[in-house]
């Protein structure tokens, strides 16, 4: 949850009007696992506007998403940002005609990944074959740069890193359009601050934070 918050606060810092929505009994419920249909869990939407042209986003918790090389399966990033209002439910998914709650991959933004761990070769290295399932544009480096920014593609995890495992980041980083941020506990608020938010990588057009931002 409190990488949620963190992920909202870079909107805001970005200059996006972040709203909650879907409050339950006037309360906000945070979807803590792939179980559940997501209309029964709250999230936030996020509006940019961009000379005349408004975008919607919403940030979404543990909604599956289709993959980008196959329409029939799906992995469920921790954290999800998607286009407004294309969260689907089917019963078709599963033989027992379970309600399954999903977004197609045309309509995922970004994702984020989010472990409560020390930093370990395998688990940084698993992190790309997310993003190769989800963003494989990311991956071939075709991505495309389209308005409005957005965070891009990030591993987020508590631990702190040792010798061995940042330099694994640094590698990655430098290959990819992707974060890779340790030590949560330590670094989260200074990461996510008006200041910090300027040092991650984006995906979309170059713009300056504003100055309440910064």
């Amino acid at each position: 949850m409190s990488c949620f918050n963190y992920i909202v606060r870079f909107y805001e810092h970005y200059d996006y009007q972040v709203e909650i929505k879907n409050l339950q009994s006037g309360e906000y419920r945070y979807k803590c696992s792939p179980a559940g249909i997501q209309s029964k869990y709250s999230y936030f939407s996020a509006i940019k506007k961009v000379g005349k042209r408004e975008y919607k986003f919403e940030i979404q918790h543990n909604l599956a998403v289709q993959s980008s090389f196959d329409s029939e399966i799906f992995t469920n990033p921790d954290i999800v940002v998607i286009k407004e209002g294309t969260s689907k439910t089917t019963t078709e998914y599963y033989e027992t005609k379970r309600r399954f709650s999903y977004v197609e991959n045309k309509n995922t933004i970004t994702f984020f990944e989010v472990k409560h761990f020390n930093p370990f070769p395998e688990l940084i290295f698993n992190f790309i074959g997310v993003v190769n399932e989800i963003r494989k544009d990311i991956i071939t480096n075709n991505s495309r740069a389209k308005r409005p920014i957005h965070l891009a593609p990030s591993l987020m995890i508590s631990g702190k890193p040792n010798k061995q495992t940042e330099r694994i980041r640094h590698s990655l980083e430098e290959r990819y359009c992707i974060n890779i941020i340790y030590d949560l506990f330590d670094s989260g608020s200074q990461t996510f601050s008006g200041f910090g938010v300027s040092s991650l990588k984006t995906t979309g057009k170059n713009q300056l934070l504003t100055n309440k931002a910064q």
